[in-house]
């Protein structure tokens, strides 16, 4: 899997992700009173999470850049070939030999050229979203290395007896199997839960009121306990991806304040009301002092002032909460909402382009490939396989081969007879690709099939508008279906619904020789 296509699923993740997060705000909002802060800090989890859902979308490539609107292919034994790139420049392309028989390409610049690819621009965004997203993660994982390096260096084994048997008591409580390692420091002012794969708990040397150290570390293993250092590390992580976005920040920043919310509201759920200033008092000052600190810079869990005071406030008028009716509510148009976005998302990323590159080439070498192929057992008069091309589980492309082996023949025998001249010339045609949409393993084509000469061009050569849908099989774009706006000849015009048998050749040599007389 390339960069653009990592880029593609990221841009349609962020179009589903945004979406949720917006709708998570607006309900969030409308049923505040009815959720705890521990539901509304699973919920913003839960829409942060959104931004890695790839939704099953059916992306859509909108081929409206002028590189591909305007594209020409002329194919033929003529000296020249040219591929137009836009309405004012046009390539040369100098032929060696007979395109019918494999001739070599050579490109001539034209004078004065002025060629701008929009696939460049796509190719850029690319790497700028590349760039930033390392960056992003690359800073954040700096500063927390830095920190964590100087507060190991700093720290020791914890002395502090109290605080010791404080958490063993915790695990044997909560039944936690695995057990964290307690250093202390003496460069912080407030404890500290560092660490995914090792968990440790730092605490300060400084002296701390007994009742004050035992809130705090609960607080602390409550993290500890709901793994929310992880979360925080993937919510990182998330936000380097969609760097770009700015609902990713705000559903970041949503889901750490829900998460200190709900620790709180862990910790002091059954504290009276004097518990609960305790409390909150110790948190303002401990969390006061923080501020500024590597801490803060290194986990962004502390925030400004204006949080402080409103996180005091929200302990101070915590109360139980149980499920309510307008909790219920919420949870089934959650679940509605998630189910329909899905739906949403598909039809809105239709109209997002994504640049791929080597998808598109592929589909036109089929197309392509198809037409040229056919071309060269018609001037050969010896059958050449075209089902690469073809999905041979669809009727009408069955009935396209038994055309061609048809044609081939007829050609040949009436060749061989002598009973008439047998054109060998390879006719040049134009094909205009006017627009290819992506629907991940599926595609639709609409070519312009121009011919270029006032002859009688072969069967398969069906001028005017083209409609290729094709599907991707194994690696391979194969054709599943050909639909065309003009009457070409008889040998397409065959029932998609009856398959035709093999060709009886010793039947079709007494027709041909019917047909010029011969009895």
């Amino acid at each position: 899997m390339n960069i653009e296509v990592i880029f593609k699923w990221i841009s349609v993740m962020t179009v589903g992700g945004s979406i949720a997060v917006l709708i998570f705000a607006i309900l969030s909002k409308i049923f505040k009173e009815h959720l705890s802060a521990r539901a509304r800090y699973y919920i913003w989890m839960i829409g942060l999470f959104c931004f890695t859902i790839p939704w099953n979308v059916l992306i859509k490539f909108s081929k409206k850049d002028s590189r591909v609107l305007n594209q020409s292919i002329i194919l033929g034994n003529s000296s020249y070939m040219t591929l137009k790139l836009s309405n004012s420049s046009s390539l040369n392309l100098q032929l060696t030999g007979n395109t019918a028989q494999g001739g070599a390409l050579t490109a001539l610049p034209s004078k004065n050229l002025r060629y701008f690819n929009p696939e460049t621009l796509g190719k850029v965004m690319v790497y700028v979203w590349l760039v930033g997203a390392i960056v992003f993660f690359a800073w954040f994982l700096i500063r927390y290395i830095w920190f964590k390096m100087i507060l190991i260096r700093s720290s020791r084994k914890c002395s502090n007896e109290y605080c010791r048997r404080m958490i063993e008591r915790y695990y044997n409580l909560r039944k936690i199997p695995k057990k964290i390692k307690i250093l202390e420091s003496d460069i912080i002012q407030t404890p500290m839960l560092i660490g995914i794969i090792t968990p440790i708990l730092v605490i300060p040397t400084k002296d701390i009121v007994r009742e004050d150290l035992r809130l705090i570390i609960r607080h602390e293993l409550v993290h500890f306990k709901r793994k929310d250092v992880l979360v925080k590390w993937l919510s990182k992580l998330i936000n380097a991806l969609h760097w770009f976005n700015p609902l990713v920040y705000f559903a970041v920043l949503k889901l750490n304040r829900e998460c200190e919310y709900s620790c709180d509201e862990e910790v002091i759920r059954k504290l009276k009301k004097d518990g609960k200033r305790r409390y909150a008092e110790v948190l303002y000052n401990t969390l006061l002092v923080s501020i500024g600190s590597g801490a803060d810079a290194a986990f962004g869990l502390v925030g400004r002032k204006e949080s402080i005071v409103e996180r005091f406030r929200f302990i101070m008028s915590l109360e139980s909460k149980k499920m309510s009716k307008g909790a219920k509510v919420f949870v089934v148009v959650l679940v509605s909402t998630t189910i329909f976005l899905s739906a949403f998302v598909q039809i809105l990323a239709k109209d997002i382009l994504i640049f791929d590159s080597d998808e598109i080439e592929a589909i036109k070498s089929t197309i392509e490939g198809f037409y040229e192929t056919q071309y060269k057992a018609y001037l050969q008069m010896e059958y050449i396989d075209i089902t690469p091309y073809l999905d041979m589980s669809k009727i009408q492309n069955h009935n396209k081969v038994v055309a061609l082996k048809m044609l081939v023949f007829r050609r040949k025998y009436t060749d061989e007879k002598r009973y008439c001249y047998v054109e060998k010339r390879h006719f040049p045609y134009e094909l205009h690709y006017k627009n290819i949409e992506l629907y991940g393993n599926k595609a639709k084509v609409v070519i312009d099939l121009e011919i270029k000469l006032k002859e009688a061009y072969p069967s398969f050569i069906s001028y005017g508008e083209n409609i290729f849908e094709l599907e991707k099989q194994e690696g391979t774009w194969k054709i599943t279906k050909h639909i065309y706006d003009k009457w070409a000849l008889m040998f397409y015009e065959f029932s998609t619904d009856q398959k035709l048998p093999e060709p009886d050749y010793e039947q079709i040599k007494k027709q041909i020789d019917r047909d010029f007389g011969i009895k």
